[in-house]
């Protein structure tokens, strides 16, 4: 595009920088939450459960524990440049001083699209799929989903305005809760299993030969974990960033594989493992039958679960969004209004109020055209475009560590694990759109390339008008950020 790139080499010195956000106010817990609660433990697996049985049957279990071998390659890779460059930019930052500021700039583009529309999407979703109807059902109380969509997000923007640390300390609480209900619910599923007993044959590998498509239940189990990767832009307002940053980002996509495993076990186990050929196809959505059998009326618990997961992952997303265009605008690659911080909230107020006008244009998206219909779609133009960011990231780790970082290279750490990497989310993507599927999700990747070519837009209207400080500016991180 004719504009000049800073090599990221040993030659090259971007200084660093002191942040204006709040400077210690997120613990280990906080950062760990914030990936466990992105990913929605309780609306993740509700959502992906039975289609991942009809494809893994009995092995189901494995499904989600592969799936997390792989995106822990992934987590292991980028915590390569997480550790060594803290920022709120997160992945923006780490890709730009890398690969490149224009392949950096592309990483935050993607999340512009991934985290600030989560609020809307999910809680939309969940409302209208279960909340509104099991309401009706069972109490004949109608709420509309779009008042829950309201409520969640200007409740969750409210939070976001009044500082990081008071909604990190509801994420901790919220997230807790919605994964206390769904494990209380698989240990009742395991003391009083449905027919065929306890049983551990879900658990058994010798079953992956009874898996109608094992393979493809591993590629889409995947999705399930997508959220592990917002822990990075909290690094500025991180108690110790080198070290919080990179066990958050690890640590949420082993505690949440550990999660996947035990509860679709027991899950499997409650509803009774004589039963898994009828999942797929059961009237009623099995788990919530499970519910309802060993809880009677208190099964209403799951309904709270999901509310908690939807509320969790709204608050993450709107910290993980606002944090990532609050480094994109520090640079000027974005209006620089959107780095401007309260003097004494330590808030980028100007990103919040962007992110809650994403949410609103979301939710007249899916009251125009359907929740189903735009959620879906959206699901896989992000899925995508994460996988795209991974594999940057993946490139940038090999190059860093073989220019910057000579003396700490290491073979397996900064070449095997980065390809093997690369290769096993390449083949997710190619899994999830050949063939493709129907319309509108079809039109997904079509979504995808037209976001990239606007950003691709961006940079040339940038250099158009001279802007090339940003260049240097987008490969900054924090100074001594976590040696204090």
């Amino acid at each position: 595009m004719g504009v000049p790139v800073a090599k990221p080499d040993a030659e090259q010195h971007v200084a660093g920088f002191k942040t204006d956000l709040r400077e210690g106010a997120v613990g280990l817990p906080g950062i760990l939450m914030q990936g466990v609660a992105t990913i929605a433990p309780a609306f993740a697996i509700l959502a992906s459960f039975v289609f991942t049985v009809s494809l893994a049957g009995i092995v189901t279990p494995w499904a989600y524990g592969l799936a997390g071998a792989v995106l822990l390659l992934v987590a292991i890779t980028s915590s390569q440049l997480a550790k060594e460059l803290p920022s709120a930019g997160g992945w923006y930052t780490w890709i730009a001083r890398a690969l490149s500021p224009q392949a950096g700039f592309f990483a935050g583009w993607i999340f512009s699209i991934w985290l600030p529309p989560v609020a809307a999407m999910t809680s939309a979703f969940l409302a209208k799929t279960v909340l509104e109807p099991e309401l009706k059902a069972q109490y004949s109380i109608t709420i509309p989903w779009w008042l829950w969509v309201i409520a969640i997000v200007g409740f969750v923007s409210f939070l976001s305005f009044r500082g990081i640390a008071i909604s990190e300390k509801l994420l901790l609480i919220t997230g807790s809760l919605e994964i206390v209900i769904m494990v209380a619910l698989a240990l009742w599923g395991l003391a009083d299993p449905g027919p065929g007993g306890f049983s551990l044959e879900p658990l058994n590998p010798g079953n992956f030969g009874d898996a109608p498509d094992m393979f493809l239940a591993v590629v889409f189990s995947i999705f399930a974990f997508s959220g592990w990767e917002a822990t990075a832009p909290l690094a500025e307002e991180s108690k110790n960033p080198r070290r919080y940053v990179v066990l958050g980002m690890i640590g949420s996509v082993i505690i949440l594989a550990a999660y996947f495993v035990f509860v679709s076990w027991s899950y499997l186990v409650g509803i009774g493992v004589d039963r898994v050929g009828g999942i797929p196809n059961a009237s009623a959505f099995p788990v919530f039958t499970l519910a309802t059998r060993v809880w009677g009326d208190a099964w209403v618990l799951l309904l709270f679960a999901l509310l908690n997961s939807a509320i969790a992952v709204a608050i993450a997303c709107f910290n993980g969004g606002t944090r990532t265009w609050y480094g994109m605008g520090r640079t000027g690659v974005l209006p620089k209004a959107l780095a401007e911080v309260s003097p004494t909230r330590k808030t980028p107020d100007k990103a919040i109020i962007v992110q809650t006008c994403v949410c609103a244009f979301t939710f007249l998206l899916m009251l125009i055209f359907s929740v189903e219909d735009v959620f879906f779609t959206w699901a896989l133009t992000i899925t995508l475009g994460l996988i795209l960011m991974y594999i940057l990231a993946n490139i940038g780790v090999i190059r860093y560590y073989r220019t910057v970082k000579k003396d700490e290279f290491n073979p397996l750490l900064h070449v095997v694990i980065p390809i093997v990497a690369s290769i096993a989310v390449g083949y997710v993507g190619y899994k999830s759109v050949v063939p493709l599927p129907d319309p509108p999700v079809k039109y997904a990747p079509l979504i995808l390339v037209g976001w990239l070519l606007i950003g691709a837009g961006v940079l040339v209207w940038q250099n158009a008008r001279g802007n090339r400080d940003w260049l240097a500016k987008a490969q900054m991180a924090m100074e001594d950020a976590g040696t204090h």
